[in-house]
């Protein structure tokens, strides 16, 4: 029978039993969580410490054997002294002076007589012991010959140290254990008032996730007051996953694919080495060979190794010879100094001949010693092709395979120079063809080309090599260098070549065509100057040719004033390109007033051209455009302009200043497609307001070509650029096309305007200009107003603009 002690025990016993069951129950994932954090803590900890004891272990051992080393190196010498005088009591009390340090349990010596000496503890079978075995030597004084006496062992027993390191564990693993379970029993705790309530929800959540179908975010079964905590946190890093799971994915194949392509990239770059590399030894014995260089001498790595290696490169017939190449690594190994920009012509072991840079650098140790040689190839024979060819290019011309102008002018700076001592004559030729434009504008340019390829092997049978130089100068300009400077002789090849030329028919597509050419001749002696004069004065002759009827020849003649004007041109036609290049050429501005109120109020200036020589004087338009358009610069000329205006307008515009209303001169030689292309470009590159550019062009030119005219006028005006008609009444023939031509300006030709005030006739033709300019919607300015009374004029009859000297003077535009 139970007391009613031993009763109450027993009820509340069994209700605590109950009530931890319970617990269990409703926190069972707690408890398996607790249980396995405990077992995993339990299990890194025992990892940690083993790993611990492991290295400790570890580190024992090398101390022992470091010291076994100690020992053994310090006490050998004088081990072997006594062995060699045989002083057995010296032996025996220095073998047992080790056994008083802390590592040696046990010493045994064995001479190599067969006599054994030994002190320390006595080994026991299976047991865990360190040995280290030293040599005993003796270095004989005389002979200074080392003598191997016998070989001593130091034996030292792990026993005690594994005993330590197991005691350690157990102490350890005790302190550990009891830590843990406490751990376990807290966190239990926490985890059962913090976590339990929400962990089934987020494990159901969890359990429900699916990739390909995310579920709505997860959220906390609790009220929204309480305040955030880390499972909060959690839970909304687990959302915020949720929403960059696929981005995270695409930025992993991303980065997988970039990795692979970097992985790639280092191959190829490995691969595409080219660069023969040979390693060898201090004697110049090979070491290694790499794969180009396998390639480049035609022998393995294997057949190579050990052999010199000038028998390896050197073969019979190189250039690179066994002595050259010994002498140079011998001057790197003593130098100790990288030798590079060798070059040499060498035939490999399949008999291919090549030619290849190569460098040496020595191989240096710790002490600066030299260990080895590396020698390194290049083959440069491709790139030395590749220059002879660019070589041959530079002075020929690709069309017709004659040498070029730079080749040509090589060889007439020769010519001068051997004229001007007195030694020899010279006759210069210039060859220009009279029909070729009409040929390339009418056919195309594979027609021009065909005829001057089918042209130069017309003069090729005429001038032999042996004869006289031949050379295509550009377009279609030809030059002959006739060694014998004979007049007679020069004047009947000249007069070979236009019979010949006249006599030949070049036919393209069923399309016969006559071929013509004006011949210059110039005679070098030694009163020529220099290349560039000779070429002036054939330049000279050719263009008197040409202006004499074509298709004939003519001699430079220093006394004839059309010969002489014809030089000064092509002189200034020289200054002209020099300017162009050196940007010599500068802007002026004039400014146009308007005459009436309505008209815009935009400031109006009309640009104009000035040139300036080496020495900085200001050069007039007169003295330079006349020859710039009879010698087709005017193109260049405008395009220049036209871009300098524009930049202008662009660099105002970038300082935030007032942009004026600019107009630019084109000539009639500027009205083509790439003059319009340019310019659209400029527009384009600097964002200029389209509608601040005007562009005057004479009614002379507009007319000329009404076709290009009205594409290049029609196609600027729909960019938002304006258009005037210059020097307009000057010749009324162009009336009848005014109609056809889009233009928001008349400009009245100067000649009117500056006699309307005394000329009644010269009124009436202003006054006609101006209402037909208005009748077609145009307006119209007035050109040299030089003073007050023609200004008035103006006004009364209704013209809205006023340019002339009484309004202002060119200045330069600023």
């Amino acid at each position: 029978m139970l007391d009613g002690q031993q009763l109450t025990r027993l009820i509340v016993h069994t209700s605590f039993f109950h009530r931890l069951q319970n617990t269990y129950q409703e926190n069972r994932l707690a408890a398996r969580l607790v249980l396995a954090t405990f077992v995993a803590g339990l299990a890194v900890c025992l990892s940690l410490t083993l790993f611990l004891l492991k290295r400790e272990y570890d580190r024992s051992l090398h101390q022992t054997r470091a010291d076994l080393q100690a020992i053994g190196k310090s006490t050998t010498p004088q081990l072997a002294a006594n062995l060699w005088l045989v002083n057995t009591d010296a032996v025996h009390t220095q073998l047992s002076s080790m056994l008083q340090t802390r590592v040696v349990d046990r010493v045994e010596l064995s001479e190599s007589d067969g006599g054994k000496y030994s002190a320390g503890k006595e080994l026991i079978p299976g047991g865990d012991y360190i040995t280290e075995t030293f040599q005993v030597g003796y270095l004989h004084p005389l002979t200074n010959k080392t003598v191997i006496l016998g070989e001593m062992r130091l034996i030292s027993s792990l026993q005690g140290l594994r005993s330590r390191l197991i005691d350690t564990f157990q102490s350890i693993l005790l302190i550990e254990g009891v830590g843990l379970l406490v751990a376990a029993i807290l966190f239990l705790g926490l985890y059962h008032r913090l976590i339990a309530r929400h962990l089934k929800h987020i494990t159901a959540y969890t359990r429900n996730f699916d990739y390909g179908n995310l579920p709505a975010p997860l959220a906390l079964s609790r009220r929204p007051s309480e305040k955030r905590d880390e499972l909060q946190t959690l839970v909304n890093a687990f959302n915020t996953m949720r929403g960059n799971l696929l981005q995270g994915v695409q930025e992993r194949d991303d980065a997988e694919r970039a990795l692979f392509l970097e992985k790639e990239l280092a191959e190829v770059t490995l691969i595409s080495i080219t660069d023969a590399i040979i390693t060898t030894t201090p004697d110049f014995r090979v070491k290694l060979l790499n794969p180009a260089a396998e390639k480049l001498i035609g022998q393995s790595h294997n057949d190579s190794r050990a052999q010199p290696v000038s028998s390896v490169l050197c073969a019979p017939g190189s250039e690179l010879t066994a002595d050259i190449l010994n002498d140079a690594l011998l001057a790197a190994r003593e130098s100790r100094q990288s030798s590079r920009g060798h070059k040499a012509r060498i035939i490999n072991r399949q008999g291919l001949r090549m030619t290849v840079e190569y460098a040496i650098a020595p191989i240096r140790d710790w002490d600066g010693d030299v260990v080895g040689m590396v020698l390194i190839l290049h083959d440069v024979s491709a790139a030395e092709a590749l220059t002879e060819k660019l070589a041959y290019q530079a002075n020929h011309d690709d069309l017709t395979g004659l040498i070029n102008r730079r080749g040509f002018e090589s060889q007439l700076n020769d010519a001068c120079r051997r004229a001007a001592v007195g030694s020899r004559t010279y006759v210069l030729m210039l060859l220009d063809l009279d029909q070729f434009k009409l040929v390339n504008d009418t056919c195309g340019h594979l027609a021009g080309d065909e005829l001057l390829r089918q042209v130069t092997e017309q003069l090729q049978v005429l001038v032999a090599p042996s004869f006289g130089l031949l050379g295509r100068l550009g377009g279609d300009e030809f030059g002959i260098l006739l060694a014998e400077g004979n007049r007679d002789h020069a004047r009947h090849l000249a007069e070979s070549i236009l019979h010949a030329l006249q006599q030949y028919r070049f036919v393209w597509q069923g399309r016969p065509f006559g071929v013509t050419v004006s011949i210059g001749l110039a005679l070098i002696d030694a009163t020529t100057l220099s290349p560039q004069e000779a070429m002036s004065q054939a330049d000279v002759a050719c263009f008197a040719a040409k202006d004499a009827g074509r298709n004939r020849l003519s001699w430079y003649a220093g006394g004839d004033d059309d010969l002489q004007e014809r030089h000064n041109e092509l002189q200034l036609l020289a200054t002209l390109r020099e300017a162009i290049e050196q940007n010599r050429f500068r802007l002026y501005a004039q400014k146009i007033e308007p005459l009436r109120p309505s008209s815009s109020g935009l400031a109006h200036l009309e640009i104009l051209l000035r040139m300036s020589d080496d020495t900085g004087r200001i050069i007039p338009p007169g003295a330079f455009i006349p020859a710039a358009e009879r010698y087709d610069m005017m193109a260049q000329v405008d395009s220049w302009v036209v871009e300098h205006s524009i930049a202008y307008l662009a660099q105002r515009q970038q300082d935030g200043l007032t942009l004026p209303h600019l107009s630019i001169n084109l000539s009639g030689k500027s009205l083509n497609r790439q003059t319009l292309s340019f310019i659209l470009q400029q527009l384009d590159k600097t964002r200029v307001p389209p509608a601040l550019v005007c562009f005057e062009i004479t009614e002379t030119s507009a007319i000329s070509n009404m076709k290009e005219s009205t594409l290049f006028i029609e196609t600027l005006r729909a960019r938002g650029c304006r258009f005037a008609l210059d020097d307009f009444g000057s010749g009324f023939s162009s009336f009848n096309y005014l109609k056809n031509l889009a233009v928001d300006y008349l400009k009245i030709d100067g000649s009117l305007v500056r006699d309307m005030a005394n000329d009644r006739v010269s009124r009436q033709m202003v006054i006609a200009v101006n209402d037909i300019g208005h009748s077609l919607g145009m307006r119209t300015i007035a050109e040299f107003v030089e003073d007050e009374e023609i200004c008035s004029h103006l006004s009364a009859i209704g013209v809205d603009f006023a340019q002339g000297y009484y309004i202002g003077k060119p200045e330069p535009l600023q």
